[in-house]
């Protein structure tokens, strides 16, 4: 073969790798994506306050936020013909939210509603009052509720768990290929909607951590070197080994939101030695972001870096999310200069880069402090509260492996961690405050799935107080909990059974845990007085409380017959509608509220109003 036709070859190869590889990972499935979808909100110009994909604490943001303008009840339309096929409403999650199934077999989702259309409302209060349940799941066949594209279904709102008014938006679909789990597809990448966007993301962190292994095979990572936004053909020291962390966001025009960032690749003397992707999300690797970003940070900072090191747990390495041919983990061949160039894209393909002169410098010990334990906190103070004498009764150490069933046992207490629940081999690290309190390991070290903890409750706590402990995991704010003072206001409920003088609990996460009895009823305040004449308002509403073991169940009852009332988890607040198809006007009515916590503990908030 003589060198032109060689040279037609390999472009050709060239050419048909690049279509290959971009067809499968724009996940091409066979359905008309670009114009079968109409607008989910009919608001110019179309912006966004959120994206698919962008970090959030604990998983990957699963749609799109679409603004509404900062206030509830912008119209909320089916962007394709289809049906209801399920209707929701909680006090968490999405809040009031509909699903419809189109024709196409995919199914859009909209979430934080203020309310549904008007049919849907009476479908769903029916069905409310006939269970006595605020909270409802209703799957609906396809005849109840067929819709077509542009038909309004509902109004945007801020229900659930939810910072303000938007609608939250989504579409899913089924790939056989690819499991059971549903897909939550990336819009921007196929072009469904494209919202104007000329401008370019922004780096703001960039960061090199050492990576060595200790004498039980167990990886230690330190920082070496970290810069702001601003940085840029800065000489970096580097060990024998190093991965890059960055923070970056993306802009666009019209909104002061910042978005996520589409593309993340890395260059080494101008060779591509990892990318990572916003493909197509299935719904259950959702969480595989706690692996994804270098977690000891966001849980000292709250602040989510992108690390190329791949942990051997990390699933998304298995998807065409991620190309680390390294694992992400990187080393020089020589003493000279390097070059290592990190670029960022947004959907709309505005990319931003930063670059930096890498120098070998040896061991990871001749770049860092040996007083500092592998996430940067002293060892001494492991177990302590900051500022306090209080020392660990007892400690152990024990290794666990991220692929298998772990177990740890000591006098008082047993942990149980289900294999594939780390995303890599760890020191675990125990220690006991008191009779009351443990240390398990370090809020720095994320879990995949739930522990399994059993404590035994302590002597000082009497056999019949037995059914009123549960357990208390201090807060990480931000920091580690080892380093905090131990402030009952930075105590939250982890949940817990008792039974023999054991208590059981689960929890996903590492911390500080303590055990504790809750013999308090929760609290219930009417935004009326006794007696008060309210036949000018609408609704009137209940503040309800508990700060020990959580609220459990609550109901609101008027003259004897079962009222709806609308949990409001953000603001504690219980409102009951004045509807007159089932509160008789004109009469003196008599109100109880009664609600309960985990523990049994219950209020009867009796009262009454005239309406």
């Amino acid at each position: 073969m003589n060198e032109p036709q060689r040279h037609v070859t390999v472009l050709l190869a060239i050419l048909f790798l690049s279509l290959f590889s971009c067809k499968v990972f724009a996940q091409d499935d066979g359905k008309d994506w670009v114009g079968y979808y109409g607008k989910p909100v009919n608001i110019e110009p179309l912006t966004l306050s959120g994206s698919m994909g962008e970090f959030r604490a604990t998983h990957f943001h699963t749609g799109y936020d679409f603004r509404v303008g900062g206030v509830v009840g912008a119209p909320v339309y089916a962007v394709a013909d289809g049906y209801i096929s399920r209707i929701t409403v909680s006090p968490g999650g999405y809040g009031n939210a509909l699903y419809i199934t189109h024709p196409n077999e995919t199914v859009s989702l909209y979430g934080h509603l203020d309310a549904f259309s008007p049919e849907v409302a009476a479908y769903v209060k029916e069905e409310q009052y006939r269970r006595e349940s605020f909270q409802v799941s209703l799957d609906c066949p396809p005849g109840l509720f067929p819709v077509r594209k542009g038909q309004q279904v509902g109004k945007a709102g801020n229900t659930g768990d939810s910072a303000g008014p938007h609608l939250h938006f989504e579409l899913r679909y089924n790939n056989p290929e690819q499991g059971a789990s549903r897909i939550t597809a990336n819009l921007l990448q196929r072009k469904v909607y494209e919202p104007e966007d000329t401008l370019p993301p922004e780096f703001r962190a960039v960061q090199f951590y050492g990576y060595s292994t200790d004498a039980f095979n167990i990886p230690q990572t330190r920082l070496v070197a970290g810069f702001d936004a601003s940085a840029n053909r800065t000489v970096v020291h580097v060990p024998d080994t190093f991965f890059v962390a960055a923070d970056a966001i993306d802009r666009m025009n019209h909104t002061w939101s910042r978005m996520g960032i589409e593309r993340w690749e890395v260059y080494l003397d101008n060779e591509l030695v990892y990318r990572y992707r916003n493909e197509d999300l299935p719904l259950d690797m959702s969480r595989y972001i706690l692996s994804l970003t270098y977690f000891p940070q966001r849980a000292q900072t709250g602040r989510s870096l992108l690390k190329t090191w791949v942990e051997p747990g990390n699933k998304l390495a298995d998807t065409p999310r991620m190309y680390a041919p390294t694992k992400g983990l990187f080393t020089l061949p020589d003493s000279l200069d390097h070059t290592l160039r990190m670029v960022v894209y947004d959907a709309a393909g505005n990319n931003s880069s930063r670059s930096f002169i890498l120098r070998r410098k040896g061991s990871l010990a001749a770049l860092v402090e040996k007083t500092k334990d592998m996430y940067g906190i002293p060892a001494a103070l492991y177990g302590a509260d900051a500022g306090s004498t209080r020392m660990p009764a007892e400690e152990y150490q024990e290794v666990f492996r991220w692929d298998s069933n772990n177990h740890f046992e000591a006098q008082g207490i047993s942990v149980q961690i289900p294999e594939y629940s780390l995303y890599k081999d760890i020191l675990f690290w125990a220690a006991r405050v008191d009779a009351y309190e443990w240390v398990l390991h370090t809020a720095e070290e994320p879990l995949h799935q739930p522990m399994h903890v059993q404590m035994k409750v302590p002597s000082a706590i009497p056999e019949e107080l037995y059914s009123k402990v549960f357990v208390l995991r201090q807060s990480d704010n931000g920091r580690d909990p080892h380093m905090q003072e131990a402030d009952p206001r930075l105590w939250r409920p982890a949940g817990g059974q008792c039974r023999d003088s054991v208590v059981t609990f689960s929890t996903n996460a590492f911390g500080r845990f303590r055990i504790d009895i809750d013999t308090i009823p929760p609290s219930v305040q009417a935004s009326f007085a006794t007696g008060a004449d309210v036949r000018g308002r609408k609704s009137v509403y209940f503040i309800i409380k508990d700060n020990e073991s959580g609220l459990e169940t609550y109901e609101v009852v008027v003259d004897g017959k079962w009222v709806l009332g609308i949990y409001d988890a953000k603001r504690s607040r219980v409102t009951c509608v004045l509807d007159p198809e089932v509160i008789n006007k004109g009469n003196l009515h008599n109100v109880v509220v009664k609600v309960a916590d985990k523990k049994a503990n219950v209020t009867e908030y009796t009262t009454s109003f005239l309406w």
